[in-house]
C-alpha cells in the first residue's frame, strides 16, 4: 500500500511538470505568435507608408508641372505649388507634401564653372557669409572641397587631403560638386549648429550658374548679389514690400524697383531671374503609427519634370545623406508628352 502511495505521488508530480512545461510552451508560443503578427503589421504599414510618401511627392510634381504651363516665366509663394496643402487620405492612411523652389538659395556648386574657379560666384558666397556672420575659413574649407585640385587655399587657409587623413576616421576629399548639402558635415570647420544656420540660404544643385528668384529669395541672399545691395539694404527691402503686393514676372519687372535695379549694378544683374527650374518635393505618408518620409529634387524645363534624386528621409522632412534609390531610373518621366 505505500509503495502504491509513492508510485500516485510521482505520478502526480509527472502530471504536474508536464502541465507546467506545456503552460510555460503555450505562453511562448503566444508571445512568439504576437510579436511576428506585430512584425508583420509594422512591415506593411512601412510599405504603405513609403507608397503614400511616393503618392504625396507625385501630387507635387503635377503641380509644379501644372504650374509651368499656366504661369511660365515666374514662380512666386500665390502659386499653388506653394501653398500649404491639408493631408490627403488615402485609404487607411494619409499623405502630406511641401513643395520649395530651390533658386531662392544660392548653388554652392555654382563656384566652380567648368571645374575652374569662379570668382565672381565666390564673391557672392563672401558677402552672404559676411552678412551670416559666418568666418570666410569656412567657405575657403567648402571651396577646397569641391574643386579638382589637391591645394589647399591659403588666405584664408582651406583644407585639402592631408588635413582629412589627421581627423577620426579619416576621410577622404571629394574634390567634385557637392551631392547632399548634409555632406558639408564633412567639411572643415562645419557644425550641425552652422550647418542649420546656412540651410536657409544656400542649396546644392548641379553647376549652372543657378539665378536667383527675386520673387521668393530671403533678403540676406538678395543683399549678398553685389556690392551694391549689401551696401543698401533698402533698395533689397523695397523690393521685398514690391513683390507682396505683386509677384514679378520678367526682369522689366524687376527693373520698375530702380533703386535696386541700380545696386545691382552690371555684375548681379545676371544673378537674378523671376522663376526657378529647380524644386524640393517633399512628402510623407503616415499609417496607423507608422511614417516615412521621401525627398525629391526635380528640374523643371516647361511642364516636363526631370527627376534628379530621390531620397528617404526622416518623416520631419529634413535633409538626408543617403544615396538615391536604385528604382530612380526606372519612374516615368512626369509631363512627357511623347
Amino acid at each position: 500500500m505505500r509503495r502504491r502511495r509513492d508510485e500516485s505521488g510521482i505520478a502526480l508530480l509527472v502530471v504536474l511538470l508536464t502541465i507546467t512545461l506545456l503552460t510555460i510552451v503555450v505562453v511562448e508560443f503566444t508571445d512568439f505568435a504576437q510579436v511576428e503578427t506585430h512584425l508583420a503589421l509594422s512591415a506593411r504599414n512601412a510599405l504603405q507608408a513609403t507608397y503614400l510618401a511616393r503618392s504625396g511627392v507625385n501630387v507635387a510634381e503635377a503641380l509644379v508641372s501644372v504650374d509651368g504651363r499656366i504661369s511660365p516665366g515666374s514662380d512666386s509663394p500665390a502659386d499653388f505649388w506653394a501653398k500649404p496643402y491639408p493631408p490627403l487620405p488615402i485609404g487607411d492612411g494619409t499623405a502630406v507634401f511641401k513643395v520649395r523652389d530651390e533658386a531662392r538659395f544660392l548653388n554652392l556648386n555654382d563656384m566652380l564653372a567648368a571645374g575652374s574657379f569662379n570668382n565672381d560666384r565666390y564673391q557672392v558666397f563672401v558677402r552672404l557669409f559676411k552678412i551670416l556672420g559666418v568666418d570666410r575659413a569656412v567657405l575657403s574649407a567648402i571651396l577646397d572641397w569641391i574643386d579638382g585640385d589637391g591645394v589647399p587655399r591659403i588666405d584664408p587657409p582651406g583644407a585639402e587631403q592631408p588635413f582629412y587623413l589627421g581627423v577620426r576616421p579619416p576621410t577622404f576629399v571629394r574634390n567634385a560638386p557637392l551631392v547632399t548639402l548634409r555632406e558639408l558635415l564633412l567639411v572643415r570647420h562645419v557644425t550641425p549648429t552652422l550647418l542649420a544656420r546656412l540651410e536657409g540660404f544656400v542649396t546644392v544643385l548641379p553647376v549652372g550658374n543657378l539665378k536667383v528668384n527675386v520673387n521668393t529669395a530671403p533678403a540676406e541672399v538678395l543683399m549678398a548679389l553685389s556690392d551694391g545691395t549689401l551696401g543698401n539694404p533698402g533698395s533689397v527691402a523695397r523690393l521685398i514690400t514690391t513683390r507682396e503686393t505683386e509677384a514679378f514676372r520678367s526682369q522689366g519687372d524687376i527693373r520698375s524697383v530702380t533703386d535696386f535695379w541700380e545696386a545691382l549694378g552690371a555684375s548681379g544683374q545676371g544673378f537674378v531671374e523671376t522663376s526657378s527650374p529647380y524644386f524640393r518635393l517633399e512628402g510623407v505618408g503616415e499609417i496607423g503609427d507608422v511614417r516615412r518620409g521621401i525627398v525629391e529634387v526635380v528640374k523643371r524645363d516647361s511642364a516636363r519634370i526631370t527627376r534628379l534624386s530621390w531620397m528617404p528621409s526622416n518623416a520631419n522632412l529634413t535633409l538626408t545623406s543617403l544615396p538615391p534609390s536604385d528604382f530612380l531610373a526606372t519612374l516615368p518621366v512626369f509631363g512627357d508628352d511623347r
